[in-house]
Parts: structure tokens; sequence; C-alpha cells
């Protein structure tokens, strides 16, 4: 898609802020947050073969944070992603590239979803797992997309499905999805599962999936909400890896 020379500019512009910005905030996740891990994605990424990680468009900010901390700052392991083809996609595809993302363009379209599919199929032959989220980019929210039940079928990778939540965070209501952003020194649960069976009946594997999904919404959200205090957790950068 072509752009404009402003459009050009900008896209620099919000890189170069963005960088600063992300590595801030990386560096924060990192030694002042406290971690809560649950569930097998943890061991998944100590083994390195590469499989297909799904989340709601909701989490992306910590969702993010623990890939690039885990497979990038600890493992020095390469990850795709999936980008749209609009200029906010263009964006974040620049800005991610700085942590070693390969991105890979679609659109909600039939063809550009599958060239898509195809071109994150291909990173995972080279073994780059692939970070999918799952409703998006367009609304609804929290349903889940075909796609990653597809692309681990034709592959063969395992699919896991995983819940970033934090407390203290703020939640944008102007965006269709709520974004969550954590806030400086906040408890981060990442609760994840799988591999799920993609198996069968397309449908229902994606519906299967959405369950599974949901369902650690409800545990993460119980860990970090039901009591006055959350209890555990540490620093990402004291585990051992």
């Amino acid at each position: 898609m072509p752009y404009t020379l402003r459009q050009r500019i900008a896209a620099r512009a919000i890189e170069a802020a963005g960088v600063l910005l992300f590595n801030q905030t990386l560096r924060h996740a990192r030694h002042h947050c406290r971690w809560h891990l649950h569930g097998p994605i943890h061991d998944a990424f100590a083994a390195g073969a590469p499989f297909v990680l799904a989340g709601w468009h909701q989490d992306v900010v910590p969702l993010l944070h623990y890939v690039i901390l885990r497979a990038v700052y600890e493992r020095r392991r390469p990850l795709a992603m999936l980008a749209s083809r609009s200029f906010d996609g263009e964006v974040t595809g620049r800005l991610l590239a700085n942590w070693g993302f390969r991105f890979h363009r679609g659109s909600a379209g039939k063809e550009g979803a599958s060239a898509a599919l195809l071109g994150l199929g291909r990173s995972l032959e080279e073994g780059r797992s692939v970070v999918v989220i799952a409703d998006g980019p367009q609304p609804p929210p929290c349903v889940f997309r075909p796609g990653p039940i597809f692309l681990a079928r034709e592959t063969g990778a395992p699919l896991y499905v995983v819940r970033t939540w934090a407390r203290p965070q703020l939640v944008l209501p102007g965006t269709w999805f709520k974004m969550a952003v954590p806030l400086p020194r906040c408890d981060i649960a990442v609760f994840s599962a799988g591999p799920i069976d993609v198996g069968g009946d397309p449908e229902e594997a994606r519906a299967r999936a959405e369950a599974e999904l949901n369902a650690l919404c409800a545990e993460a959200d119980a860990h970090l909400y039901a009591s006055p205090r959350v209890r555990g957790g540490v620093p990402l950068a004291r585990r051992s890896v």
C-alpha cells in the first residue's frame, strides 16, 4: 500500500518515539513489576520449538511485554506476528521490528488473510514462534477468529492461549477492545493453556479455544482481584532461564 511523504515521515517519528517509550516500559516490567506465571507456555518458551500463541486484543500491551522478555531478552529467539495493511499496521510493524519481530501483512479479506497465513506458516517452518491477536483487527472483541486454528492445523505447530492481566492497570474506554495498560510497579498475571486440540470440526475447535481463553480470563482476574492484596510474584529478571 503506497503512503504519502507525510505518512512516511510520521511513521518514522512514531517509531523513534515508540522505541524509546517501549524500551522504558520493558525495563520497568522486567525489574519492577511482579510476575505471576501459570500454565504451560513458560515451559514451551524454554523448550524452544516453535508454537502459535493466541491472546485477546485487550491484552496486547502486557502480552508483548511478556513475549519480548521471554523470547528476545532471555532466549534470543525470533518471533513473528500479523499486522494489518493499514497505516497503524505499518507503524506497529516498524516499531516491533526493533525487537526481532517479523511482520506479515494481512487484511480481513480472503486474499489478504490467506497471504498472511502462508507467511506465518513459513515463519513457523523457519523456527519462529507466532503471536496472534485472536480477536483482531476489527470488532467484536473476545470472539476467537478461525485463523489461529487453521494455522495450527496446517503447520502442526501447537496452539496455546494466554491471558496477560495486571493490577493496577488502566483500561482505555475509547478503544473498541478496551485496551489494558499496566501501571508502574504492578502485578502481572500470565495464565496459559494448551496445546489446544485443533482436530475435528473447525468450528468446534474454534469454540474450544475461545472457551479456554475465557476461562483463563476468569482465573487471572480471580488471582489478582479476589483479595485486597496480591500475594507472591517475582520480577521476571530474577527467574532462572
